[in-house]
């Protein structure tokens, strides 16, 4: 099941990951990627993922995903993409 136009980011020890897959709680997110996995975020719109990585870095190009591929994969149908 996806979330459409939301996507979570999960933070692991190794990478980041943004899931359109649908998370009732962060415990479920947690069990998914239970070896590596630090933490998550709410499910955040296209605008939201963006705004929270403008206020994180300063440079786009230390955003752990561009914001080409964020919209891309938005739209998409792959449901979990990984960090550059």
């Amino acid at each position: 099941m996806g979330k459409g136009n939301k996507a979570t980011i999960i933070y692991l020890d190794d990478c980041e990951l943004l899931s359109k897959k649908e998370y009732n709680s962060w415990k479920e997110c947690q069990d998914e990627y239970y070896e590596k996995y630090l933490t998550n975020l709410a499910p955040m719109s296209c605008d939201e993922i963006i705004s929270f990585f403008e206020e994180d870095f300063e440079h786009e190009e230390d955003w752990p995903f561009s914001r080409e591929s964020i919209v891309e994969f938005l739209k998409s149908e792959q449901l979990v993409i990984t960090s550059l």
